[in-house]
């Protein structure tokens, strides 16, 4: 097949290698055909009719729509006539799907410059005197019809009644005892099936996607992303081809290709997708792409680079310039503390021979701090994403997923809902390959967890696994988390004396390895893990809760949770990223903060504190400045100030339309939502978490799903109709949470409640705390972590206990 390196392809024109991992190859003039396959369709189905209505042969003529098809109209092809001998098709039933398939490879061969010329000659420029028409055999096994198969030959007539134009001729016969004459009848012979794969609704698709493409111009867009649903067409027909299973389709074009849709016809941008559709479904163009190549089409004066990344996931098309690559280098580079400890300045540290479990958002930083471990050696590096609404941008997992995979591993999870509308968190595929914990996958599918109990349950489950590995190597691993998943859980464990094997089951993890599940789990910890590092209020809070529980901690943990950088600057970020969040929110509902009737549970925390400051400062209108406060360290209790949850009366809370909790517990229980709902002076009422994981409104939440679950529901003892829907940027599509609404018909209440970003912390929806102000956080985080590598290393490891940063310990690890 290849001569001069160049490749044939089924479509006519060659593929040109032109440097190290990139070919070209030239779609000008290749022609498009559009209702290829719904000609092939409705034939199928006129032969399918026929063979249950009538006794005899198989005969008709269809008169070609030259609305569907009209380039073949165009080329005076009018007609199609269809013939079949009785018997041939008698077993049709068994293999109908096939033998539909096999015909739109028939009706297909147009699109194949090289095949459709020999029967069609003097549409493609040749001399029809030197060159005659040629009919065209496609050969097909069938074990059903005939133990030798059948063929289909499709010749071109003259029409009997208007010279120049012609008609299609299909007749299916068998090899063996067939009525045709072949050797009468110059013909050629089509068998390489396997170089093309037919994809069906081709042009359906490529239309879809070109308006997208479109939309996404007319919004300034210089992208487009068309993910994997359940349902979507495109993506079950590329799986046929060698591209396999993809998870997103994306496209990428700059400020120039963005004027020229705008201004050009939709069917320029059209026939640009109907080409690189044909493209893929050649065998050889896509093997070249799956095996890491790139494509570069020309079509006209555009040209479009095709390539796959994320592990062969996601098909990118970047129009007239290859994707901009980015690394893990270009986010460290905006982290100029992080940076230096990065490149070992001002210190000698390192992770070397030492394994790092990180359980962390997913956000630029930590992709910086992912670099950053990575320049500073680390042994290897798992981590468990903490992933809650908003998007992840494609750039980020582009870069992920280009990191070497013998020394890096990652997982999170996505949010899910069942039939019902209840929500739980499953594994998402957008990482790592899972297929080795597959069995953990269908458990946690099937357990259909909140988001923190979900989290806690892979956290867990992915360290344990980690551990069994590192038994055997004597290897060392620490743990840098935010948010208290894993490191309660194993100082708990350790010290109520369970065995290894107690652990592993309540976890999911499977081994049959009897010695090693005989062990003491203090045994095996104290053997493999330096220790814990913590980054959140919340999980420093748990681990105190350990110590206090069992008068004792049994692994050393260094925490940055309460140091004066994380109190002070990062809280003041986090209240203006929860506010940003619930300001854009709200416009998108066509609603402002500035007029809200606000309860702050938790004021006078680290970040209440400021959100408090903030709203009065200039959030809120001059004329709404009173803002219902509940915090247990009030000394005293005023109309808008209360010590505790309990104390806000039902009329108080009616005025109420906005509630942000930053507590970290749930405190309101389901008979006051109750009230809310049913005594509320507001229809449309909000909901919103800045506090760590789902717990805040976790009641809300429980109850919500109790409601929707039972077969009579009621509020205030009447009948209740319940439903739910999304609450959807108008501009972006995004997804922000979920729209509860409650009917009681019979008092004619209908309440819509919206729990924004589905009740898990809202700054995280847009871009969370800006990385200037999360730079020296990140880098306690980091330079902290490589103090306690270092106490290990040099033999010198503090007794196990919780320090933390400016209290006990400076952000080296060193103590005060």
């Amino acid at each position: 097949m290849t001569e001069n390196n160049q490749i044939h392809t089924s479509l006519g024109p060659v593929l040109v290698p032109v440097e190290d991992g990139l070919w070209e190859i030239d779609l000008t003039n290749l022609r498009i055909f559009f209702g290829l396959s719904i000609l092939s369709r409705t034939i199928g189905e006129e032969i399918g009719n026929q063979l249950h209505s009538l006794p005899g042969d198989l005969s008709f003529t269809y008169k070609i729509n030259p609305n569907i098809n009209h380039e073949l109209v165009d080329m005076h092809i009018q007609h199609v006539q269809v013939f079949a001998r009785a018997g041939i098709l008698k077993d049709w039933v068994l293999f109908r799907e096939q033998f539909e398939e096999n015909l739109r490879f028939v009706f297909g061969s147009f699109q194949q410059q090289s095949v459709a010329k020999k029967i069609h000659p003097e549409f493609y420029g040749e001399d029809p005197n030197r060159n005659s028409s040629v009919a065209l055999l496609f050969p097909f096994e069938a074990e059903f019809v005939h133990p030798s198969g059948y063929y289909i030959l499709m010749e071109r007539v003259s029409s009997q009644y208007r010279i120049g134009d012609f008609f299609l001729r299909i007749t299916i016969d068998t090899q063996e005892d067939g009525c045709l004459n072949l050797s009468n009848i110059k013909h050629e012979i089509i068998s390489d099936a396997h170089t093309r794969t037919y994809i069906a609704g081709a042009s359906k698709i490529s239309e879809s996607l070109s308006n997208g493409m479109i939309n996404a111009a007319q919004k300034g867009e210089t992208f487009y992303e068309e993910e994997n649903s359940h349902f979507s067409k495109v993506f079950s027909q590329i799986e046929k081809t060698p591209l396999g299973k993809l998870t997103n389709i994306n496209f990428y074009w700059e400020e120039q290709y963005r004027n020229l849709i705008l201004s050009s016809d939709p069917s320029f941008s059209l026939s640009i997708l109907k080409k690189l559709f044909l493209l893929l479904e050649d065998s050889s163009a896509s093997k070249k792409i799956k095996e890491g190549n790139t494509i570069r089409a020309i079509i006209g004066k555009v040209s479009v680079y095709v390539d796959l990344s994320r592990l062969d996931r996601v098909l990118n098309f970047s129009i007239n310039q290859k994707r901009t690559l980015l690394d893990s280098s270009f986010y460290l580079k905006r982290m100029p503390m992080l940076e230096d400890i990065a490149n070992s300045q001002g210190h000698s540290f390192n992770f070397e021979g030492v394994h790092v479990f990180l359980i962390h958002h997913i956000t630029s930083e930590i992709i910086s701090l992912i670099e950053t471990f990575r320049r500073l050696k680390v042994r290897s590096l798992d981590v468990a994403f903490v992933k809650y609404g908003g998007n992840i941008p494609p750039v980020y997992l582009d870069i992920l997923l280009d990191i070497p995979t013998e020394t890096f591993f990652m997982a999170g999870l996505e949010f899910k809902l069942t039939k019902n509308n209840t929500p739980y968190y499953g594994v998402s595929p957008l990482y790592s390959d899972f297929e080795t914990h597959s069995t953990f996958r269908h458990k946690l599918e099937d357990a259909k967890l909140g988001f923190f109990d979900a989290m806690r349950q892979l956290a867990v489950f992915l360290f344990l696994n980690k551990l069994l590995g590192l038994i055997e190597k004597n290897e060392k691993i620490i743990l840098i988390e935010d948010g208290g998943y894993v490191a309660p859980v194993l100082n708990e464990r350790a010290l109520d004396g369970l065995s290894f094997g107690d652990v592993l089951d309540e976890f999911w993890v499977e081994t049959k390895d009897r010695s090693i599940r005989e062990r003491p789990f203090a045994e095996i910890l104290k053997t493999t893990v330096i220790g814990t590092v913590e980054h959140t209020r919340n999980g420093y809070d748990r681990l105190v809760k350990v110590k206090v529980e069992r008068s004792n901690l049994f692994l050393p943990s260094f925490s940055i949770a309460i140091s004066n950088e994380k109190t002070k600057e990062e809280s003041k970020e986090v209240a203006r990223s929860i506010l940003n969040a619930l300001d854009n929110t709200l416009h998108g509902i066509g609603k402002v903060l500035s007029k809200r009737k606000i309860l702050l549970l938790g004021s006078k925390g680290n970040i209440g504190g400021f959100l408090k400051q903030y709203l009065i400062g200039g959030f809120l209108h001059e004329t709404n400045l009173d803002i219902l406060e509940v915090d247990r360290k009030f000394e005293s209790e005023s109309r808008f100030s209360k010590t505790n949850f309990a104390n806000v009366s039902d009329s108080e809370f009616a005025e109420i339309d906005l509630i942000i909790g930053v507590t970290g517990e749930s405190i309101i229980l389901p008979k006051t939502w109750e009230s809310w709902i049913l005594t509320s002076k507001h229809k449309q009422l909000f909901i919103a978490s800045g506090s760590t994981k789902t717990v805040e409104f976790s009641d809300f939440i429980k109850w919500i799903n109790e409601l929707n679950l039972s077969d009579n529901p009621k509020l205030g003892g009447e009948d209740l109709v319940i439903s739910f829907g999304r609450i959807l940027d108008p501009q972006t599509q995004m997804d922000l949470g979920s729209k509860i609404i409650f009917r009681i018909n019979k008092k004619q209440i209908e309440k819509e409640v919206f729990l924004i970003s589905d009740g898990s912390p809202v700054n995280f929806l847009f871009f969370g705390v800006p990385t200037e102000s999360m730079d020296p956080i990140i880098s306690q985080l980091a330079s902290v972590s490589l103090g306690m590598v270092n106490y290990y290393k040099s033999k010198n490891l503090p007794n196990p206990d919780l320090y933390a940063v400016d209290h006990q310990i400076n952000v080296w690890g060193k103590f005060l």
